[in-house]
């Protein structure tokens, strides 16, 4: 009794000393193949919809799985979307993936009282889910920071960072 009253307060202060702004969701990718590789399979999972004079800017993808999202996330970047809708950036695209079609993908809006967007740019719908097939996201809504055809840096989104994650993707001074 006493070792386990020890144990838990412990455990306490051990996590009272982490600060919420030290929990990060960012991992630099630092290995040249790695980065090529990353952005050969966003071109393709976008179905190279990015013009070709722009795949060398500054270009941000933001990966939504929708199925397998923890509910809080999902319901968090599908109003992030909506709330943008008129004003996201040219640079940014945003990949909706899932194993099923626009009825499927749009049942996750309808549950948010929104409407999947159509006929924009800037969403690719992935009905196969091929952005799993290629590793590019785990389970999590992922961001994907591009430059000069490589991906540099990696945002695997979790609860208490997706906030932020999505107004550093969705802002223009995320680069």
């Amino acid at each position: 009794m006493r070792f386990s009253n020890i144990f838990c307060i412990s455990l306490m202060l051990l996590a009272c000393g982490i600060k919420r702004s030290e929990i990060t969701s960012e991992t630099l990718i630092t290995s040249a193949s790695q980065q090529d590789s990353l952005f050969n399979s966003l071109m393709e999972i976008s179905h190279y919809s990015v013009p070709e004079e722009r795949r060398s800017d500054s270009l941000a993808f933001l990966i939504l799985p929708v199925q397998a999202s923890c509910p809080s996330c999902r319901s968090k970047v599908i109003d992030s979307i909506v709330k943008h809708i008129a004003d996201i950036k040219e640079n940014r695209y945003i990949i909706i993936s899932a194993n099923g079609g626009v009825k499927l993908i749009g049942s996750f809006f309808n549950d948010e009282h929104a409407e999947l967007p159509t006929n924009r740019n800037w969403l690719i719908l992935d009905s196969l889910n091929h952005a799993h097939v290629l590793k590019l996201y785990d389970e999590n809504p992922t961001i994907y920071y591009t430059h000069n055809r490589r991906a540099y840096k990696m945002v695997s989104s979790i609860p208490m960072t997706v906030k932020k994650d999505l107004n550093n993707f969705f802002s223009a001074t995320s680069f």
